[in-house]
């Protein structure tokens, strides 16, 4: 994926942009890893994220986190910048509606890597879709 701000950086300054990951399979993501692993290529601080689910969770499946991390490198530790419990009731959360993440603003270097974790609750496959929204530094 790219989002191809990198090729007038001078322009994007001070502007947000937003990299979605759509349909993202949360079923095989423990508290100590993540999935995706993507770089931004250049210093940017990301200010907010918004996530989706595709289908009701069955109520007898818990609530869970689905968490944005950062990493220096992949599969390095993770640092747990932002955060959204997703109910698993039907009059919460519509499917499709998007809901803010809790997003403590965090800068990722050229190198920084950033992957999508959980809290390791979901018994079965759980699908979202999350916006990263971010500006260059």
């Amino acid at each position: 994926m790219s989002d191809f701000s990198d090729l007038c950086p001078l322009f994007n300054t001070g502007m947000y942009s937003e990299v979605t990951f759509p349909y993202v399979s949360l079923s095989a993501v423990s508290t100590t890893e993540g999935i995706g692993g993507y770089i931004f290529g250049r210093s940017v601080i990301v200010t907010a994220a918004y996530v989706a689910k595709h289908t009701n969770i069955p109520s007898s499946t818990d609530a869970f986190k689905v968490k944005l991390a950062l990493a220096a490198t992949y599969g390095a530790s993770l640092t747990v910048f932002a955060s959204y419990k997703v109910s698993n009731t039907t009059t919460t959360e519509a499917v499709g509606k998007y809901c803010a993440m809790t997003v403590t603003a965090k800068t990722f270097g050229a190198t920084s890597v950033l992957l999508i974790s959980n809290d390791g609750a979901e018994a079965a496959a759980q699908h979202q879709s999350i916006i990263v929204r971010y500006k260059e530094k």
